[in-house]
């Protein structure tokens, strides 16, 4: 690990020193450099629009799940609503008949 860093501040500094003894070589090295930095800037910006394209996936689906349970939801008030008023309905003509019943 050490050896290899060493290896490495030793390929720096000799590429610095040709650098700056010759403006031709800085030129090439600076463009390579550049060419590299924008091909990461295009691998960095096509992962970050896939990534995007996941999480608006994602929120459309929690969005449809939401729609889903609220849709339910209602449903189900109404269905209980049904059952009360039916039931109501029931007691309200039980002792309607029993006290029309009870008068006659």
């Amino acid at each position: 690990m050490v050896a290899s860093a060493n290896k490495s501040k030793t390929k720096k500094s000799k590429t610095m020193s040709l650098e700056k003894e010759n403006l031709e070589a800085h030129v090439d090295l600076c463009a390579e450099r550049y060419q590299r930095l924008e091909e990461k800037y295009d691998a960095l910006k096509e992962a970050l629009d896939k990534n995007t394209a996941v999480v608006h996936e994602r929120i459309d689906r929690v969005k449809d799940s939401i729609d889903e349970v609220r849709d339910l939801s209602i449903e189900q008030h109404f269905k209980q609503n049904r059952v009360i008023i039916t039931a109501a309905l029931g007691i309200i003509a039980a002792i309607v008949g029993a006290v029309a019943s009870h008068l006659m």
